[in-house]
């Protein structure tokens, strides 16, 4: 009975003439609506098509995962926090609004049927307050946070104010409409049940003047609420659609650190091509929607190396540009360097943190490394030092230009040390152990071979290592000579099929990652595995004992970017310190998924941009901040670089080195 007082008094309140226009409103929103839909459609396909639907059971587990269970944003601390108190209140508030509407424009109008009353009706009620509640403070913390607590790098324009304050107005004018619409009868009975409605019902008097308060309200209530979502499509609020919901259903289904290959490579080169690409209508429609979905959180840009070392690479203002290039319609303009600086493009290290940081499933590298594709095609804008790494790699076999007499000798050496053999054809091995280019020729990395091999021969494993060897092709891919890399794979293929082993043994990630996710693409699948699993598989197996524990002070890890967050491999590497070493490992503050680049990746190993500060001092002086005596590595990349950067006091030792001195007496 009271609800049935209620719903009349709240249709008493309203007068014919605003329900009409309301109903025109709101027709003129939804073609508004569906305008923008489709001008997304014809931004992702200037050109026509259709996404693919393939794989629906997995695009429908990211779709819930990543777009309705926002895994990738509550795990956020205070920014995480806020999103989720917003996102959960409107979506109550959205769900109740459809139910409302349906009962009140079809059930009760058409049918005479009355779906919210009695108990329901009270629940309704309530759950309309939730999530009121939760929406304005998640709004409330939202405007802290930008006032302040803001990131740095986060955009702070009028519009986002704006965007704050519209859905604040909207969430308290719903519950003055709910306050008013509750005073003519008093319920008590209601007021647990409608506690801010209550509230505000029991502050006011009845009279005609409020009868026009809750006309006016009402109105603008409806079309703030209507519009709102009308022009979702034209504003930031579009990450709603185009991010959480079709950039995570069509998100890339590959390996996220197996970049975009290109099958007809060969077919391009032939015809005068070029492979990837340096225009916008030379991307995948995947690409334009990744720029369509960016809500400008920042969280990319806050961890990219490039960014903090003040390079001039921000992974959020790319996207943005892209996306406003977009805007122009400029498919055909040449983005690098008329749109795009060149050094932008270059500034990348292919870490990964963009990625994993991104709540809408935006692959960053992979567009750069498209465009770097294209760059290298055209022989233009790209580092004169990277234009001589394809050359090296052409001729000798590596990307340094080291004379492949040097790794004979090494070869020699490590025959005479370790016993290990020669693979030959027709004999069958444990391991194939692939010693890459920085181990077979840089003097800082050729000790973790030594000290590899030994432990092995200790665990009783077959092992041999290739008297040839060239590049894995990693170099080339990460700079953009995708022609150099087909190559690579093809030859490498030939090289391994005339041996037996049952798995690739590698000690650099960036191998690793190669070999596992991006030869693949072209075909070629090889069993491979890094060192640090191998060494914890043995460890648990009791195949190797560690005689003692090795004293050597504060220890602190670092996680390779191609071994950790591109490949999560976290848990192995330090277990096998944590058999060896007498102390506790100590972490820094950034480690793990969170953990920063040594600044070798995507190239810079081969070349430094002379701009801002090297990226190995950053992470230098995180591992200052420990006080650490000895950083552990498991990647000759970052063994390489955290050696030239850190103070002579801090040694840079690998998994192996410090695994073997454990094994003797």
């Amino acid at each position: 009975m009271y609800t049935n007082q209620l719903q009349r008094i709240e249709h008493f309140l309203l007068v014919h003439d605003i329900e009409i226009i309301v109903y025109i409103v709101t027709v003129v929103a939804i073609v508004i609506f569906v305008y923008g839909l489709y001008r997304s459609y014809k931004r992702w396909f200037p050109e026509g098509g259709w996404p693919s639907f393939d794989h629906l059971t997995t695009r429908i587990k990211n779709l819930i995962v990543y777009g309705i269970l926002q895994r990738k944003v509550i795990y956020k601390g205070f920014e995480g926090t806020m999103h989720l108190l917003i996102y959960i209140g409107f979506i109550i508030l959205f769900i109740g609004t459809i139910i409302r509407a349906f009962e009140a424009d079809i059930t009760l109008k058409l049918m005479n049927i009355r779906i919210l009353t009695g108990s329901p009706y009270l629940f309704f009620k309530l759950a309309m307050n939730i999530g009121g509640i939760l929406a304005i403070i998640g709004i409330i913390i939202a405007f802290i946070r930008r006032f302040l607590f803001k990131s740095k790098y986060l955009p702070d324009t009028a519009i986002d104010y704006l965007i704050l304050l519209d859905l604040l107005v909207i969430v308290i004018t719903g519950f003055i409409l709910d306050g008013i619409s509750t005073i003519k009868y008093r319920y008590d009975w209601i007021g647990y049940w409608d506690p801010i409605g209550y509230w505000i019902a029991s502050s006011l008097t009845w009279n005609d003047t409020l009868i026009a308060v809750y006309r006016v309200t009402w109105l603008t209530h409806m079309l703030l609420a209507v519009f709102s979502v009308a022009l979702i499509p034209y504003t930031k609020l579009f990450h709603i659609i185009a991010g959480g919901i079709f950039n995570t259903f069509f998100s890339r289904l590959d390996h996220p650190s197996a970049f975009k290959h290109i099958p007809n490579i060969d077919e391009i080169v032939e015809k005068g091509g070029i492979p990837g690409s340096n225009q916008l209508k030379g991307f995948t429609w995947k690409q334009r929607m990744d720029y369509d979905a960016c809500i400008k959180c920042a969280r990319c840009t806050d961890n990219c190396p490039a960014t903090l070392s003040e390079k001039p690479l921000s992974p959020m203002d790319l996207i943005i540009t892209l996306r406003g290039i977009m805007d122009k319609g400029e498919y055909e303009a040449k983005l690098v360097p008329d749109l795009i600086e060149p050094d932008i493009i270059w500034s990348c290290v292919t870490c990964g943190s963009c990625v994993y940081q991104c709540p809408m499933l935006i692959h960053h590298v992979e567009t750069i490394t498209d465009i770097r594709r294209a760059l290298l095609g055209e022989g233009e804008n790209v580092p004169s030092e990277l234009m001589q790494v394809s050359y090296n790699l052409m001729r000798y076999g590596n990307p340094l230009a080291y004379n492949p007499m040097e790794r004979e000798n090494f070869i020699r050496e490590l025959i005479e040390e370790t016993g290990v053999e020669i693979a030959e054809p027709g004999k069958e091995y444990d391991y194939i152990y692939w010693l890459g280019c920085n181990t077979s020729y840089d003097p800082n990395a050729r000790p973790v071979a030594k000290a590899l091999l030994k432990i092995l021969s200790k665990a009783g494993l077959k092992v041999a290592i290739l008297a040839e060897e060239s590049c894995c092709g990693e170099p080339a891919r990460r700079i953009g000579d995708e022609l150099m890399f087909k190559e690579l794979v093809k030859m490498n293929e030939e090289a391994l099929k005339k041996y037996k082993f049952k798995k690739l043994l590698v000690n650099c990630p960036h191998g690793y990652n190669i070999f596992k996710h991006e030869y693949p693409l072209y075909g070629v699948n090889i069993k491979v595995i890094h060192h640090s699993q191998l060494l914890n598989e043995l460890i648990v197996e009791g195949k190797i004992k560690p005689k003692k524990k090795v004293d050597l002070g504060r220890v602190t890890y670092h996680d390779p970017c191609y071994l950790g967050r591109w490949n999560s491999i976290y848990n192995e590497p330090r277990k096998v310190l944590g058999s060896a070493l007498k102390n506790a490992l100590i972490e820094m503050s950034r480690s793990k998924e969170k953990s920063l680049c040594c600044g070798a990746g995507g190239g810079h190993l081969f070349f430094e941009l002379k701009r801002g500060i090297r990226i190995g001092k950053l992470r230098v002086e995180d591992i200052k901040a420990v006080n650490a005596d000895i950083v552990a590595v498991a990647c000759p990349f970052c063994n390489i670089m955290i050696k030239s950067e850190v103070p002579e006091e801090i040694k840079v030792l690998d998994i192996a080195e410090i695994l073997v001195d454990a094994l003797e007496e």
